[in-house]
């Protein structure tokens, strides 16, 4: 039997599909959602509209200290695509975001042990990078700008259908996505790709406190383009920056990713962090750096780099780190001016007369494992 729009009994979720009902509608105190087989257009469309989006699956925390609306609200957002798990009040749910990392979590308000409130309080302050979406039957009570406020990225009233829910994901997705954008255009160089100056530091603290936690060694590269300004003058600006481009790229194929990192730290100099290598070993990296630019012919162009090992000193990871920088930076500097160039100079290292000759070495791990 055909059931007109019209027809559907107010605040009941349903969906109407050239003049057949496609989804029958379970209605409950808090939510109105299309349940069984004939649910089926539904979930592929929003499917779709998911892959359309190009955000990928989620994943989502629902929770709420009633089973039945919980896992209502966990199967239809399954249906679009997400990966989602249930927890049955705030407790629960800090212990699961503690235990395992999720991007959104649509919670309710009313709940014992931890309410909603308290849990968005916790998720603001302990898990920043996870969005919530505040679910709540009591519009009067709790005030929109509160919850906001509070760090909720969204607000829902009870009832609501699956649609209203799906149109808050996928708004909260956009902006998820524009967020990450402009934290990577503020951490990237937009000639050559690589992390910037900025961000360069950023991670150098993080592998130094790695380093002196677990031990193990670190290294610092700073690498100059030798001759570049002749270059520039000689074959113009675009091939200047064409050059800083496939040096970029050299990098990157050099190094192990998800390992190391290579950074454009200026101009016509970059730098390159490697975690957990010892000093043959960064040589091999520096040749390996060398032979894939020297197909280039970019004569006169040649490249000069200093190394230097992370040491903790004087229980100062800040200072140790200058350090580091300074005796990587001098390295390179010796390199350059003192030794002609074309050449690797190891901090603490004084026989490097001439260039280390250009070896066949093995490719690196494009992999942590």
């Amino acid at each position: 039997m055909n059931v007109e729009p019209r027809s559907v009994p107010r605040g009941i979720y349903a969906k109407v599909c050239r003049g057949k009902p496609v989804a029958k509608a379970v209605k409950t105190p808090y939510c109105n959602f299309p349940v069984g087989a004939n649910a089926s257009w539904d979930k592929q469309r929003m499917k779709a509209s998911l892959r359309d989006q190009s955000y990928g699956p989620q994943r989502i925390l629902v929770v709420d200290d009633e089973r039945s609306v919980r896992e209502l609200v966990a199967e239809s957002l399954s249906y679009i695509g997400h990966q989602v798990t249930t927890a049955a009040d705030g407790k629960d749910a800090a212990e699961k975001l503690q235990n395992g990392a999720f991007d959104i979590v649509v919670t309710d308000m009313d709940m014992p042990r931890m309410d909603g409130m308290e849990l968005i309080k916790y998720i603001r302050r302990h898990h920043p990078d996870t969005d919530t979406i505040a679910i709540t039957g009591h519009a009067t009570k709790y005030k929109y700008v509160d919850v906001i406020n509070a760090g909720a990225a969204d607000f829902i009233t009870k009832p609501f259908g699956l649609d209203k829910l799906e149109a808050k994901i996928r708004r909260l997705l956009r902006e998820r996505y524009l967020r990450r954008e402009l934290e990577q255009l503020a951490i990237r160089d937009p000639l050559t790709g690589l992390y910037n100056r900025r961000h360069f530091r950023s991670v150098l603290t993080q592998e130094a406190v790695r380093s002196v936690r677990y031990g193990h060694p670190l290294f610092l590269l700073f690498i100059d383009i030798d001759q570049f300004k002749h270059y520039n003058d000689q074959e113009g600006h675009q091939a200047g920056d064409s050059l800083l481009i496939e040096l970029g790229s050299i990098l990157q194929q050099s190094i192990r990713e998800h390992v190391d990192t290579a950074f454009r730290y200026g101009g016509d100099e970059f730098t390159v962090v490697l975690p957990h290598l010892h000093a043959d070993q960064v040589r091999m990296v520096v040749e390996r750096i060398r032979k894939r630019y020297a197909t280039l012919n970019a004569s006169p162009t040649s490249l000069s780099i200093g190394a230097a090992q992370f040491h903790y000193r004087d229980g100062d990871v800040e200072k140790s780190i200058e350090d580091l920088i300074q005796r990587a930076d001098k390295a390179q500097y010796r390199a350059k001016k003192d030794l002609g160039g074309n050449r690797l100079c190891l901090d603490g290292d004084s026989e490097n007369p001439e260039p280390a000759p250009v070896v066949a070495v093995q490719e690196p791990s494009r992999s942590v494992g």
